[in-house]
């Protein structure tokens, strides 16, 4: 796993220092599942909107993530399933801690 962390950061923001990108989290959902979770956001089965004020909670966010992880290969889906843990966990921890998180900032 640790592999395709660094492996992630060095194809994720190339224009980055060596430094800067070993301290990113990875997010191993593809630009289709990314696409998913904010659809999902913002418009509801009927295809309304139903977000009057776009706010989002971590567990809303992480239901949004496996949702779209359904779309996966079987040899991703695990793999997947525990990076939206982790990625929410991640989130979690810098907004208790007041820390520095790259997606938050």
């Amino acid at each position: 796993m640790f592999a395709k962390q660094q492996n992630y950061a060095q194809h994720a923001a190339p224009y980055l220092p060596t430094v800067r990108k070993k301290d990113i989290a990875p997010i191993l959902f593809n630009e289709s599942q990314i696409n998913t979770v904010c659809r999902d956001f913002y418009f509801d089965d009927e295809g309304t909107i139903h977000v009057d004020e776009p706010t989002i909670n971590l567990w809303t966010l992480y239901n949004l993530l496996i949702s779209a992880n359904k779309s996966s290969y079987i040899d991703s889906f695990l793999e997947r399933s525990v990076n939206a843990y982790d990625f929410t966990g991640q989130i979690r921890h810098a907004l208790e801690n007041k820390s520095t998180s790259w997606y938050l900032n």
